[in-house]
């Protein structure tokens, strides 16, 4: 499988980040002809905003709440949506992505994703749940829910009972989060309606995570939350039927994959691979839609060109450019455009990739390497063959 990487990459040097904290006061200065404006305050975590088509602002914060700033500018006294008691917020976790349905004033429906707090997750409607009681640092899931706010109050309530769940009904069909970072969440519409999320690897920041290691990975396993294949860690990006490392497309009625996805299975729509359109992301944590791309057919599978921003590990950063299907970003074999020798180093194997020649000619391997599936792509034909004959000798 070869990858693009498609838009210029900026790399941090420990020098920057130095002078950065030294001199700060120098760095967050105003370039002329900018000013700061105080808008409002008395905020906790704002996360974003976005503004309906009369333009009332909606505000989600971190821990879970989401408020209405009134065309005046005047934030209301009760949230559009408090669900502070569901959302895990924690570290880099809580409610990370919102997004208001392209046909909001008529129908109502807004979106959100967030990490769902352990205790939440595993003790819910039992007589073991306590609403009080927040359990961090442990493995949980992330989940992308619809609710629909009430026209009669000028969509500044949401009608009770309208919750819907688009993934992770369960903790085996959520969004792994196997670490205390890297679960993305960005939601954005395509310019056919369909809806975009961004999820992260689940993957250590601290170390080279082939599984195994120092993350939640035995927890996660013994509560279905990921499968025996999927203990990779950062590997998990480069699995196609996998929720992890991913911008994801979806029907924003139900929740399923769309039939022009690339690896779309008629026979389970709700299945990892056929909600996948682009895959091999570390924590793409913010995304955009180029204005002017993509068609409103949403069958035509051509939803639009993606700006993805992907935090990287230690040398890069990155955005990339999505203006296709089934295209690998790479990680975590590349950071930007350069090898990640810490990875291309494991030899972790793909548990979705059989081995053809497994148990012939004296061949005990029963899988593929990740690493010999993804290969640079080049202008020499001969390139990625020459590379296969290195890692097999």
């Amino acid at each position: 499988m070869n990858f693009i990487k498609v838009l210029k990459i900026k790399k941090i040097s420990l020098y920057f980040l130095f002078f950065c904290f030294t001199f700060q006061s120098e760095v967050i200065a105003q370039f002329p002809n900018f000013t700061n404006s105080v808008i409002s305050t008395s905020w906790d975590e704002v996360e974003g905003f976005v503004w309906d088509s009369t333009g009332q602002q909606y505000v989600w914060e971190k821990g879970g709440k989401v408020w209405v700033v009134d065309t005046s500018g005047n934030k209301l006294a009760a949230p559009l949506l408090d669900i502070t008691e569901e959302v895990g917020n924690w570290r880099d976790h809580g409610l990370n992505g919102f997004a208001l349905d392209p046909d909001f004033r008529t129908n109502g429906f807004f979106y959100l994703f967030y990490t769902v707090d352990r205790h939440h997750l595993i003790n819910f409607g039992t007589p073991a749940y306590n609403p009080t009681v927040n359990t961090f640092f442990q493995a949980t899931i992330a989940r992308v829910t619809r609710y629909t706010a009430d026209s009669a109050t000028n969509f500044t309530t949401t009608i009770p009972g309208s919750r819907f769940i688009l993934i992770g009904e369960t903790k085996k069909t959520g969004i792994p989060i196997v670490f205390e970072s890297h679960s993305g969440g960005s939601l954005i519409f395509g310019a056919d309606k369909s809806l975009f999320v961004s999820t992260g690897d689940g993957g250590s920041y601290t170390f080279v995570d082939g599984g195994s290691g120092s993350t939640y990975w035995s927890q996660a396993l013994n509560d279905s939350i990921i499968r025996p294949k999927e203990n990779v860690g950062a590997f998990r990006a480069q699995m196609v039927d996998c929720l992890n490392g991913k911008i994801l497309r979806i029907n924003p009625l139900n929740g399923d994959g769309l039939n022009s996805n690339p690896y779309f299975d008629n026979s389970e729509p709700r299945s990892p691979k056929s909600r996948v359109w682009a895959l091999g992301f570390r924590n793409p944590f913010r995304m955009t839609l180029r204005p002017g791309t993509g068609e409103a057919d949403i069958t035509a599978g051509n939803p639009g060109t993606l700006y993805i921003g992907d935090v990287g590990w230690d040398n890069w950063e990155d955005l990339n450019v999505c203006n296709a299907p089934k295209q690998n970003f790479g990680w975590p074999l590349y950071e930007g455009l350069t090898p990640q020798i810490g990875y291309t180093n494991l030899n972790t194997q793909n548990q979705d990739a059989p081995n053809p020649l497994f148990g012939t000619s004296g061949c005990t391997r029963p899988y593929f390497r990740f690493k010999e599936l993804l290969i640079q792509d080049t202008e020499d034909p001969l390139r990625s063959l020459k590379i296969l004959a290195i890692l097999h000798s």
